[in-house]
């Protein structure tokens, strides 16, 4: 209890709010009253009584039951002739993304549309820098921050507002840890999970803490991942568990060669695992039967192989293919590590 301040716009933001939605008033007293999950369930069945009576109003339902999981509901409320169709059609897409990432025809297509109502093109430019997550090339953010920082400026109603910062928040932590700059990545993902959170987001986000503070020792953040995994755990998260479990935990054991009873049903992490305790032969048996390895693959089979340029080009791959100035550095770590022990 006593969330409600947290969705309260700044004095600031207060300036650009023109209209209230019968649901942020409603939430609002439920966070006052009750818990964050009780506050939730409560608006959620609110959203499903009460039709919304404005645009603001649908959209705040449905960025509201987006968010906190609610997908069930989601395609409910989009079923009905009432959602404007540019807002059933945005969200139908980022309902789909939960089980297809987009490609690179949906961020062409959706780069080619425009949507008038500010609010709506706030969500449309968060949208388009999905795709570029989605399809790897992470310089699609440069791009868009700026823009997605001034959409946001234009939000008109505080609930609606509220999700879309904390969509900025994310890609802005996204954005400062792919360009390497983890002081500014960590504070973005810090504003992030002090808000108030359905656990899957709050998970997600410790579970990239890990890997964005890979480079500041082990315990550091193996404790990010253990957090993001008791979180999985206590909201029954069971791809996150998977992913934590059998590609984060070991990802970060086998670069730090801490690796007793750490295990994984991944391939390519059996290989680092192997990799770590210098069974090169293993390794290189796992990783030289891959086609087309991604960058992460190629380090570790250059490592294995003890082959310097395969290592070089992995980093050339995560730096100027991907756009992805932190994960560059891992080839470069093993190059550097390598190249000081004989073969």
């Amino acid at each position: 209890m006593g969330c409600h301040s947290v969705i309260e716009p700044s004095p600031i933001t207060k300036i650009q709010i023109n209209f209230v939605s019968n649901i942020y008033s409603y939430y609002y007293q439920s966070l006052k009253k009750h818990s964050k999950m009780k506050a939730s369930t409560l608006t959620r069945d609110y959203c499903m009584k009460h039709e919304p009576k404005s645009f603001e109003d649908q959209l705040a339902y449905l960025e509201f039951l987006y968010t906190n999981d609610y997908v069930e509901e989601v395609n409910k409320l989009l079923n009905f002739s009432f959602i404007e169709n540019k807002a059933a059609w945005l969200y139908n897409l980022l309902i789909k993304r939960k089980h297809r990432l987009l490609t690179k025809e949906d961020v062409e297509m959706l780069e080619c549309m425009s949507f008038e109502h500010p609010s709506l093109h706030c969500l449309h430019m968060f949208t388009i820098v999905y795709g570029y997550y989605d399809i790897k090339q992470y310089t699609g953010f440069d791009k868009y921050i700026e823009l997605c920082e001034a959409a946001l400026r234009n939000v008109n109603e505080p609930l609606f507002y509220y999700f879309m910062k904390l969509r900025f928040d994310e890609i802005a932590f996204q954005h400062y840890w792919k360009t390497d700059n983890k002081l500014l990545a960590q504070k973005y993902a810090y504003k992030y999970v002090n808000k108030v959170l359905p656990g899957r987001q709050l998970s997600k986000m410790y579970h990239h803490l890990a890997l964005c503070n890979l480079y500041e020792g082990y315990s550091t953040s193996i404790s990010h991942a253990e957090r993001a995994l008791n979180i999985a755990k206590e909201h029954s998260l069971t791809t996150s568990i998977s992913s934590i479990e059998n590609h984060t935990i070991p990802f970060i054991s086998a670069f730090h060669g801490i690796t007793a009873n750490v295990k994984t049903t991944d391939p390519t992490e059996t290989a680092h695992l192997a990799l770590a305790n210098h069974d090169y032969k293993t390794a290189y048996g796992i990783l030289s039967e891959i086609k087309n390895p991604t960058p992460f693959q190629e380090t570790y089979l250059g490592a294995a192989s003890h082959d310097h340029e395969l290592l070089l080009n992995a980093h050339r791959r995560f730096k100027y293919d991907l756009g992805d100035h932190f994960f560059a550095k891992v080839p470069l770590i093993y190059l550097k590590k390598y190249k000081k022990s004989a073969y």
